[in-house]
């Protein structure tokens, strides 16, 4: 009777022991819902189509779209201060190419009264042989907006004086080649004073060109052509620039 009920209490203790080694595994990785690994998987594949991650200076959203093999990566990306003499230096391609866009607008408002001498004239953009993305996933690439303000601490040590009413309407236009070779104009960004909707304290471009990829090829120019008109010149004549760019990425799943 004695061995029956030390065989029993012996058998409980490694059972209970096993229990509690049980308890105490812990997960070698952290769970992950089905719709966060899709995610990371196709944040994945953006990075490795623009190169590399996305600074911190860019903020990123994803879009699904009918297609279960396409999706699209929405960028909005900022600049303070915006010098327009200064070459991109981040690794991604997409922030490049925001930085590129942002520093063209900014170069011809500066060239109105900025303490700089910038040329008005046509101006060739120049695709750097860096921006280069993988063209087997990226199959569109759309500009949604171009934003600028002034600079913010500019703007408060003018007592909030700096303002765009001076510009009545800034527009690029694109050289392009029709069939036969004749060469036409054709509207690529567009700003008029009467659709500002922020009292002046900002210029919204809008974006006529729709899928810019056959355009953004390295080591190649776009050629533009700059219309501007003023009213006045500026109030504020120091014109230091902050600038957000959004930007739509299309991707296509390397599988």
């Amino acid at each position: 009777m004695l061995i029956k009920i030390f065989i029993l209490l012996s058998t409980t203790l490694i059972f209970t022991s096993c229990l509690k080694q049980q308890e105490s595994i812990t997960p070698i990785a952290k769970a992950q819902t089905i719709a966060e690994l899709q995610r990371e998987s196709l944040m994945n594949t953006a990075a490795m189509a623009g190169n590399s991650e996305l600074s911190t200076e860019a903020k990123s959203s994803l879009e699904m779209s009918s297609d279960p093999s396409v999706f699209y990566l929405n960028i909005k990306y900022n600049m303070k201060n915006i010098d327009v003499f200064e070459a991109a230096g981040m690794p991604n391609t997409f922030e490049q190419l925001g930085h590129s866009f942002l520093q063209l607008a900014a170069k011809i408002v500066l060239a109105v009264g900025g303490p700089r001498q910038i040329d008005i004239n046509d101006i060739n953009f120049q695709i750097p042989g860096s921006m280069d993305f993988d063209r087997s996933i990226v199959k569109s690439i759309k500009v949604k907006r171009i934003f600028l303000t002034y600079n913010k601490e500019l703007d408060i040590a003018s007592d909030y004086a700096a303002d765009f009413s001076f510009i009545d309407t800034l527009e690029l236009a694109r050289e392009v080649t029709v069939p036969g070779g004749a060469k036409l104009n054709t509207l690529f960004l567009s700003y008029r004073k009467v659709r500002n909707f922020c009292m002046y304290k900002c210029i919204q471009f809008d974006v006529l060109e729709d899928n810019l990829i056959d355009l953004l090829k390295p080591n190649t120019d776009i050629k533009l052509k700059p219309t501007l008109s003023i009213s006045h010149m500026p109030a504020v004549n120091e014109l230091k620039l902050d600038g957000e760019i959004d930007i739509r990425i299309g991707l296509k799943l390397p599988f």
